[in-house]
């Protein structure tokens, strides 16, 4: 195998990719304040004083309901991906979460908080079935896990800014703000040429070769159009039935049962739990070292400067070990967090150690981003020949959606019936158990190409 040549993140010529990767970074950035929208707004949702007033379990559904539209929004994404490319695709994408902010916007009832969430919910499904593709199909296998890194900082800038935004602004005004954002990204996306793996499945090579000369900004036009015909080729089916036959495949089965357990990891280690109930985590634990609105902002500030500064870990690093390191510590701030609930039924004063919840999350949001966050969509761009990624990518989506929706829906029921401390233990239980998992499962893609990775899955 030949040595892949050392290609620079800097480098000017790369500015095609460094577009489309913005263009990536501004989708994740919708991802993110849709995660964490109801952090802040359902604070202020479930106040006596709200225009909209809901009670507890209304507002458990409104939470809820974002996961349940990513069911629909995982196989839509796939049937767009197969149909008209991952960069049309990411333009699908946006038009459900458009219609989320102008609903938002024009609320005045719970029913139509909960259209507007389970629209967002459609756009997040779509996004995790798509954006991984197109990302793997452009960029240089040198750089690819950067590049998905890069994008993945979109995710911790969007929880800042819908905790800032929150702070200081209403619902109504705040869905303005993020509907702007929405039409700009989707108008950037639709002046960018379509994958040269699309063009090159649907038959048209030359506009392939041109969106290759495009993103490679001219350079090793012809080697790559090779490179991707020969990919392409090799993994071209006739139909529906011959594509779902290919995961009979050992290979297949494989990568399908890494990428199944990745995203389940991603949604069982306590996500749900900080991302949506946040604040509300913090009152329970009676820490007042800091306003819980506050230490939010913070918390998610940590995490986007976390995700900048491991922008070039992923490919100087692999995969691997990002994974294994982000279980230990997500492990250890779970641990820590259901230790502090277990000393307050203990009977300890709550004030003595009030900074362990806030440094408890610190550690969570820093290990979260810095590898679970970014990596198992990376691996998914890898790991699957071209005619089933779309495949592969719905039923990760869905994955992630049925553990998020479980875990989102179920958080207060099981705080209610184990409490607090119980529910921590077990998300870090089952968080460590994803170290074991990827030492002895899961294969290093670190500056492979596509093909390479397929031919190491079949040996």
């Amino acid at each position: 195998m030949t040595k892949p040549t050392t290609v620079s993140l800097l480098n000017w010529k790369l500015y095609p990719q460094w577009i489309a990767a913005t263009g990536v970074v501004q989708l994740l950035i919708q991802l993110g304040v849709m995660c964490t929208w109801s952090s802040p707004f359902l604070g202020q949702l479930t106040r006596t004083d709200s225009p909209i007033f809901l009670t507890l379990d209304e507002a458990s559904w409104v939470a809820a309901l974002l996961n349940m539209g990513r069911f629909i929004g995982a196989i839509s994404g796939a049937l767009c991906v197969h149909y008209w490319g991952s960069k049309n695709a990411i333009v699908c994408t946006l038009l459900p979460m458009i219609c989320s902010w102008i609903l938002l916007f024009l609320a005045n009832s719970p029913m139509m908080l909960y259209v507007a969430r389970f629209s967002g919910g459609l756009g997040l499904g779509m996004t995790f079935s798509c954006f991984p593709l197109y990302l793997g199909e452009i960029a240089l296998p040198q750089i690819r896990g950067a590049m998905v890194t890069i994008a993945f900082c979109g995710s911790p800038f969007g929880y800042v800014l819908v905790s800032l935004v929150g702070y200081y602004m209403s619902m109504k005004m705040s869905s303005l703000v993020f509907l702007v954002l929405c039409l700009i990204n989707i108008g950037m996306f639709m002046g960018l040429p379509n994958s040269p793996h699309h063009l090159m499945k649907i038959g048209k090579l030359e506009a392939a070769r041109k969106s290759i000369h495009w993103y490679r900004s001219g350079i090793g036009v012809d080697e790559e159009f090779e490179a991707v015909q020969k990919f392409v080729t090799s993994s071209a089916v006739t139909s529906l039935h011959d594509q779902l036959n290919e995961f009979k495949n050992p290979p297949i089965r494989r990568a399908l049962f890494i990428i199944i357990m990745l995203f389940t990891f991603t949604q069982i280690c306590g996500l749900n739990s900080l991302m949506f109930y946040m604040e509300m985590v913090f009152r329970r634990a009676k820490s007042d070292l800091i306003d819980p609105s506050l230490a939010v902002i913070l918390i998610n500030a940590s995490g986007l400067l976390t995700a900048i500064l491991s922008v070039k870990m992923m490919d100087k690093c692999g995969r691997k070990v990002l994974l294994m390191i982000s279980g230990t510590g997500i492990s250890i701030s779970m641990i820590a967090l259901g230790t502090h609930f277990i000393l307050m039924d203990l009977g300890f004063d709550p004030s003595k150690f009030q900074w362990l919840p806030v440094a408890s999350a610190f550690l969570f949001m820093i290990t979260f981003v810095f590898g679970l966050m970014p990596t198992p969509s990376a691996v998914l761009s890898e790991l699957f020949p071209a005619n089933i990624k779309c495949i592969a990518a719905c039923i990760a989506s869905f994955t992630g959606a049925l553990f998020a929706f479980a875990s989102t829906k179920t958080w207060q029921p099981t705080i209610d019936a184990l409490g607090e401390a119980y529910v921590f233990y077990i998300q870090a239980a089952l968080t460590s158990l994803m170290v074991p998992f990827v030492w002895y499962f899961m294969p290093e893609t670190k500056g492979k190409t596509l093909q390479q990775i397929q031919d190491d899955l079949m040996t």
